[in-house]
């Protein structure tokens, strides 16, 4: 059954394909979630960073809307970091970056969590040259969008 997920310090309700109990988020152990709204990936969430997390069910009645979804290019990976604006569409400056074309979706998902475990740094190269660096002991949460395969 799917459910709501809000984190302390963005305001998105991310839509997860599964309830996860409070048990889940009492511990230093990074959660791995599967996200379908506003954005479809994998949200990688630090319970150990995140001041507060708050676990809703579905609305009743709910269509499976969120309002401003965002679409992004399906061939390509995007990673999406905690803003105060979320990741709507018309905010400037967005908070979902392109990856750079020879990531790794699965071995920076793996990086990500060991160093929200170990509380160390992970460099993302981003396309275009950029970069994102993340502090591991302090990121409550990121979202990896990757494009279909196939």
């Amino acid at each position: 059954m799917p459910g709501i997920l809000r984190i302390e310090g963005d305001p998105t309700t991310w839509r997860v394909g599964t309830v996860i109990g409070p048990g889940e988020l009492s511990n230093d152990a990074p959660v791995v979630l599967g996200v379908d709204e506003p954005l479809k990936g994998t949200l990688l969430l630090s319970p150990r960073a995140a001041g507060s997390t708050v676990l809703l069910p579905p609305p009743l009645g709910d269509s499976g809307h969120i309002p401003n979804g965002v679409i992004l290019p399906p061939q390509e990976d995007y990673i999406y970091v905690p803003s105060v604006t979320g990741p709507d569409h018309n905010s400037h400056p967005q908070r979902h970056y392109r990856l750079a074309p020879s990531a790794d979706v699965a071995a920076l998902q793996a990086q990500i969590i060991a160093a929200m475990s170990a509380g160390t740094f992970v460099t993302v190269p981003l396309a275009g040259d950029g970069t994102i660096v993340l502090n591991g002991a302090t990121l409550p949460f990121v979202v990896l969008c990757a494009a279909p395969s196939g």
